[in-house]
């Protein structure tokens, strides 16, 4: 009966796919902070393209009124600073998924190191197996063999 695999870093194994988990999901998290600052970025965008459009309007009227105008302006102002302050923060935040990939690839090459690694020492213990498998088989030929020859080279000698 062969032995069976034992893979002595097997722990090492596990810990290092948790780890690349735990990195798929930073990723993950990254990539969603990324997706709510694009999209805040554009709902700001979309409401600066209707304010223009507001003033716009409010300035073909017959009577132009100041105050609205003024207003209008300052809604302006303050959503191109948040527009500016997105823009920021979305570089931020695509540095730092950009930092989490490269953590998730250098997880991904420490496991895949020790996969390989595995795979390898697997291969040899199934030519190992192997090896032990025909010398067991052989050894019964032979002694088939033996005992046949015995039995034929006895049964002449009577």
């Amino acid at each position: 009966m062969a032995r069976r695999f034992e893979f002595r870093l097997e722990v090492v194994r596990k810990l290092r796919e948790q780890a690349r988990d735990v990195q798929r999901r930073a990723v993950g998290d990254a990539v969603s902070a990324v997706c709510g600052v694009e999209q805040r970025l554009d709902q700001l965008t979309a409401q600066l393209r209707d304010t223009f459009e507001i003033t716009r309007g409010a300035q073909r009227t017959q009577e132009l009124d100041v105050a609205s105008i003024r207003g209008h302006q300052f809604y302006r102002n303050w959503l191109h600073r948040r527009i500016m302050e997105s823009n920021l923060e979305l570089g931020d935040r695509r540095a730092t998924l950009d930092a989490e990939r490269a953590k998730l690839g250098e997880a991904s090459a420490r496991l895949k190191a020790i996969e390989k690694l595995r795979d390898r020492r697997f291969t040899r213990h199934l030519v190992q197996v192997h090896r032990e498998e025909q010398a067991t088989m052989d050894e019964a030929a032979v002694g088939g063999f033996a005992r046949r020859r015995q039995f034929v080279g006895g049964g002449e000698g009577e």
